[in-house]
């Protein structure tokens, strides 16, 4: 259960984690910054800033994607600035893993190997043997299962490992208990409160291969098709900016902060800090301007798959519509394949969770007792982070963004501010 032992700390001047070291592995995926204080903990800042209001970022490789320039669109195709991301992370690691669903993200990954001859150690499949309610079961059982078949039947040597997580999830207070976070696991959430991702978390040390493959010291890379471009339309500006919570739906803060550079590295496909990553980035950010621009300027809502828009954020496409994902990724529909669009109800919980937080299950019960404990006016301070405060925490946390790239401007009349920091609410939606 949620503890008041940040808030001490906080009291007290002391920061649970003090200083980030600035080369730690996880600060890849970002963190929060107040001044010269940084911390993975979202409700660490929460709680910074309730006490001490301060200017505040979250800072997603901020100096590195900042010396490029945006605007200008790379020269290669798409389809090969996959492939030299592929080999980029096939020449980084002994041992190649990608987390494979059957969705958009990593089939797009997964060809980026297979039909470029790059090798990929295996792929892996975690599911849950007592799920037969959520969006992932429907689509394993309907669409992935038969597409590993296919796969595997036109690539007779790629390796398939699936894993059955499901008695994982009665050990999940134990996780915490092990790295010393039993006092503070709602905090080590992160923006999302689902299970799995701390069960995957652990996947180093509960699967023996790839655990007697650490202790010799090989580098192995967990690969993640993380994530599709995040683009808005405000202002007459077309605006990329990464989120928290997409970045913590594939890593929580928990392993961010024990990752110490002998447990593998987690290596997201497209939203990765290399040369390879920023390229594709600037290139799908182009490829939507140019689908959509022409409409943009006339009427955005008649974009396929566009959102209402947000005052002080702008207009969105849904990321999962075909127009949306047809520009960024043309390679996957080369084989007529279908791909699962179904949405979750509640993103904080993470639909893969839904058959456990349904069951009658002890541990389901603790996870819950976890999360209404907000509800103490100890916490009365985060209302003003949750989506809807009436619903409170189960609503979801409202996203920190980064700071804006601009890759293309259809006006340039009224001046410009580029947002390098997050100081008010436009920075979390």
């Amino acid at each position: 259960m949620h503890s008041a032992t940040l808030l001490a700390k906080l009291i007290q001047g002391k920061s649970i984690l003090q200083l980030i070291n600035p080369k730690k592995p996880g600060d890849t995926n970002g963190f929060y910054q107040v001044g010269d204080r940084r911390t993975y903990l979202k409700t660490e800042l929460m709680d910074w800033l309730h006490h001490m209001p301060s200017d505040w970022h979250w800072n997603f490789n901020d100096e590195f994607f900042s010396q490029f320039d945006w605007k200008k669109e790379p020269s290669e195709d798409i389809n090969e600035l996959y492939r030299q991301r592929a080999m980029e992370i096939r020449k980084a690691h002994d041992y190649v893993i990608l987390y494979y669903s059957g969705g958009h993200d990593s089939s797009q990954a997964l060809y980026a190997f297979l039909e470029n001859n790059i090798h990929i150690d295996e792929i892996c499949i975690y599911y849950s043997g007592y799920d037969s309610i959520t969006n992932q079961y429907k689509e394993l059982r309907g669409l992935t299962q038969k597409k590993v078949a296919w796969l595997q039947k036109k690539y007779p040597n790629l390796k398939v490992r699936w894993i059955d997580y499901g008695d994982m999830f009665n050990g999940w207070t134990d996780i915490f208990k092990r790295h010393g976070f039993k006092d503070n696991m709602f905090d080590m959430f992160g923006s999302l409160l689902s299970v799995n991702r701390l069960i995957a978390d652990e996947f180093y040390m509960n699967v023996p291969d790839w655990t007697r493959l650490l202790e010799k010291g090989k580098r192995i890379g967990f690969v993640w098709g993380s994530d599709k471009p995040m683009v808005r339309y405000f202002n007459d500006r077309w605006i990329f900016n990464f989120h928290d919570a997409m970045a913590q739906g594939k890593q929580t803060p928990m392993r961010q902060v024990i990752d110490d550079g002998t447990i593998g590295t987690y290596e997201n496909f497209y939203w990765s800090p290399t040369d390879a990553g920023q390229r594709i980035l600037r290139k799908q950010c182009h490829l939507l301007a140019h689908a959509f621009n022409k409409q943009a300027k006339e009427d955005f809502s008649q974009i396929p798959g566009a959102k209402p828009f947000k005052p002080g954020y702008g207009w969105e496409i849904d990321t999962m519509s075909f127009a949306f994902v047809h520009a960024i990724y043309p390679r996957l529909f080369r084989y007529g394949e279908v791909y699962f669009t179904e949405k979750n109800a509640k993103y904080i919980f993470g639909n893969r969770d839904q058959w456990f937080f349904e069951s009658n299950n002890d541990h389901a019960a603790v996870h819950k007792d976890m999360w209404t404990g907000l509800n103490s006016g100890l916490y009365s301070h985060y209302n003003d982070w949750m989506n809807d405060k009436n619903i409170g925490i189960e609503n979801g946390l409202k996203n920190c963004i980064s700071q804006d790239y601009v890759f293309l401007e259809n006006t340039k009349q009224v001046e410009q501010v580029k947002n390098t920091s997050s100081l008010h609410s436009i920075n979390y939606i």
